[in-house]
């Protein structure tokens, strides 16, 4: 279920942090590269909000977007 904005609850939070956590590590992004980091953040936000809660399926979903050249 998606979550209205501004408003996830502890479960929500972990798995976003998760899929993160893992976006990160598959992209090799440095722990300094906040551009990229916060890049996770927003599509990883962007497909919780979609309704995506599974975190092995947002991290490849981040992954194959972040891949992409931006808009």
């Amino acid at each position: 279920m998606p979550f209205p904005r501004g408003v996830a609850d502890n479960d929500q939070l972990n798995i976003m942090q998760y899929a993160m956590a893992l976006a990160s590590k598959q992209l090799a992004l440095d722990e300094n590269d906040k551009i990229g980091r916060e890049r996770v953040a927003c599509l990883v936000t962007g497909f919780m909000r979609a309704g995506e809660h599974d975190p092995k399926k947002l991290t490849s979903y981040v992954v194959e977007q972040f891949k992409l050249p931006p808009p």
